[in-house]
C-alpha cells in the first residue's frame, strides 16, 4: 500500500465517521419529539410561568423590568413589557400558573401511582381504570396519564409562553 492509498483510506474513514455522527446528532423535528420533555426548554418555560404572576404584579412598581429580564433569561426572547402590558398579562399569568401546576401534577401523580396512598389520595383500585389488579391500574395510569401529559406539557408550555410574549410585545430591536 502506498502513501496516497493510506491517506485516502484515512480520509474515507474520517468522512464515514463524520457522516455517521451527523446522522446520530442531527436535530430533525421527527427524531427529537420524544426527547423534548428531557431537555432544558420545558423546565425554563415552567420556571417562567411559575414566576410570571409575581413579575406581572411587580410590573406596577418597576415598569416591567422584571418581566423583560425573565423573558430574556428563561425564554430567550426580548419583550417590551410596560406597566400596562404587565397588568394585562396578569390574568394569563394566573391561568398559566394553574395550568402548569395541574399539568405537571398529573404527570407525577400518574407515573408514581402508588404514592397516592402515601399522601391520602388512595382508594379502591379494584374498580379503577386498568383494574382489578394493582399492576394494571398503575400501568394504565402511567401510560395514559403520566406519559401522555409528560409529552403534552412542553407543547402546552410553548403555547402559554407564546401568548405571554404576544401580550408583552416582542422587542423589535
Amino acid at each position: 500500500m502506498t502513501w496516497s492509498n493510506a491517506s485516502m483510506e484515512a480520509r474515507h474513514r474520517r468522512s464515514t465517521e463524520e457522516t455517521s455522527m451527523t446522522v446520530l446528532t442531527t436535530k430533525s423535528p421527527m427524531a427529537a419529539w420524544w426527547r423534548t420533555p428531557f431537555t432544558a426548554e420545558p423546565w425554563r418555560r415552567t420556571a417562567y410561568l411559575l414566576l410570571a404572576p409575581v413579575a406581572a404584579l411587580l410590573a406596577i412598581a418597576d415598569g416591567g423590568r422584571l418581566q423583560r429580564r425573565l423573558a430574556g433569561a428563561l425564554l430567550g426572547r426580548g419583550v417590551r413589557a410596560t406597566r400596562l402590558r404587565g397588568i394585562a398579562a396578569l390574568p394569563l399569568a394566573l391561568a398559566g400558573l394553574v395550568i402548569t401546576g395541574y399539568g405537571w401534577s398529573l404527570v407525577v401523580l400518574n407515573l408514581a401511582y402508588p404514592v397516592r396512598w402515601l399522601i391520602g389520595m388512595g382508594g379502591s383500585y379494584e374498580h379503577a381504570w386498568g383494574g382489578p389488579t394493582f399492576a394494571g391500574v398503575w400501568a394504565f395510569h402511567a401510560v395514559f396519564g403520566g406519559l401522555t401529559f409528560l409529552y403534552l406539557m412542553p407543547w402546552i408550555l410553548r403555547g402559554l409562553t407564546a401568548l405571554h410574549v404576544r401580550i408583552l410585545g416582542r422587542w423589535n430591536g
